[in-house]
């Protein structure tokens, strides 16, 4: 089990970085590269790279819903005894989702909306506020789950030279 809890942690954040990265490249990197590039190629490259960034969006999505339903149930027991984690794991799930649904609505039609290139920058500002919560979230768990195993370990009554 534990090769499967680290293996699912792997792909989530690896995944989570591969979305980001190339958002990041499609929304700032290619238009600038793209600006150089004579006006009869522009369309055609980005449209190729738009095409390929989709198919990785798309699996990237799948590998995040499959990894983080998995992350979620193994850790549910933990947000359950630990209430307060859970002001965090609701937004970093609603901002995820929210990118996904954006995502998807920017890469459906064969040509890009009207909206794509602000659509894109509300959503690496969506998943940057994500990460965040992910990693606060982590943070607040583990310290969570620290001061719990201390407290389980801590003597119960003082030892007879400290009464």
């Amino acid at each position: 089990m534990p090769i499967l809890v680290i293996l699912s942690r792997y792909l989530h954040i690896i995944a989570a970085a591969l979305v980001i990265g190339s958002l990041f490249f499609m929304r700032v990197i290619l238009p600038l590269g793209l600006a150089q590039a004579d006006a009869a190629s522009r369309e055609p490259v980005f449209l190729r790279c738009r095409r390929v960034f989709k198919m990785l969006i798309h699996t990237c999505i799948l590998l995040l819903l499959l990894t983080g339903a998995f992350n979620t149930w193994r850790a549910w027991d933990d947000y359950k005894i630990h209430r307060h984690v859970m002001h965090l794991w609701g937004p970093h799930m609603f901002l995820g989702v929210a990118a996904m649904v954006i995502a998807l609505l920017l890469l459906a039609p064969k040509e890009p909306p009207r909206w794509h290139r602000s659509g894109a920058a509300i959503n690496l500002l969506i998943l940057f506020l994500a990460v965040l919560c992910a990693s606060s979230l982590k943070y607040v768990r583990d310290s969570a789950m620290r001061d719990r195993a201390n407290r389980q370990t801590a003597p119960t009554t003082l030892p007879a030279d400290q009464r």
